[in-house]
């Protein structure tokens, strides 16, 4: 019998939440992959063939975060009419929320991060593509409606929000103030700034300062070291005349 996408779907996610309760309760590490198929009610070839390792069942617990997330965006009607800021910043959020309930499972996956012999950061990394999208859609939109001028490095945004993004879920696990005000601060503050930023020309007189140091000095210098090149290849085959003569 043929198992329907939809139902693939649930299993993987009902596995996926017996993990993070069987983790909280003992311990990434001493928590394996046999336990977490009793715990989900799966049997042992079946969580195999979801997840190889525990690993990946971490990254995929970050993929689903992402996927619900964006669900969630796309249901609120009037979400087209948020600012750049708005939108970003409800993204945001609405993460730290899906993650609350979670909150010690997240804390254990922080940890590891930083563990010498922990989890790989950058397959970590490799879990953010529909975030990635998601934040080059908005930053078009808002370009397209003459919300914000294409910054120089448009096509490098996305991916320093995601790293904006992982500082701010790596402060709100150490935050705590009530109702973590702290973190709400933090993100009301810092995305300001960057609205600050995004809406001024500092970043267009930056890359325009950038471009200049580079034509007039780096160019240059380059030039000399060809030039230098040249010439020790010019005195290294006449002394091997010499010496060959």
């Amino acid at each position: 019998m043929k198992v329907s996408k939809s139902a693939k779907e649930k299993t993987k996610e009902k596995i996926i939440q017996s993990a993070v309760e069987l983790i909280v309760q003992k311990g990434y590490k001493n928590s394996t992959l046999r336990d977490i198929a009793k715990e989900a009610g799966v049997s042992n070839p079946t969580i195999y063939n979801y997840f190889a390792t525990k690993e990946k069942l971490l990254y995929a617990y970050v993929e689903l975060k992402h996927k619900q997330s964006i669900e969630i965006l796309y249901k609120i009607e009037d979400f087209h009419t948020y600012t750049l800021r708005e939108q970003l910043q409800t993204l945001i959020e609405t993460e730290l929320e899906l993650y609350l309930e979670d909150r010690e499972f997240v804390a254990q996956i922080a940890d590891m991060v930083f563990e010498s012999n922990g989890i790989n950061i950058r397959k970590m990394y490799d879990t953010n593509a529909l975030f990635l999208q998601t934040v080059e859609e908005m930053i078009d939109i808002a370009i397209e409606a003459n919300e914000i001028a294409s910054p120089p490095f448009k096509e490098h945004f996305p991916t320093l929000f995601w790293d904006y993004y992982i500082m701010v879920v790596a402060y709100w696990l150490q935050d705590d103030s009530e109702m973590f005000e702290n973190t709400t601060q933090f993100i009301d503050h810092s995305l300001g700034l960057m609205e600050a930023v995004l809406h001024s020309d500092i970043l267009n007189k930056a890359s325009e300062l950038g471009m200049f140091l580079f034509k007039t000095h780096m160019l240059s210098q380059l030039h000399k070291f060809s030039t230098q090149k040249h010439t020790l290849d010019k005195v290294k085959r006449k002394l091997g005349d010499i010496l060959h003569g």
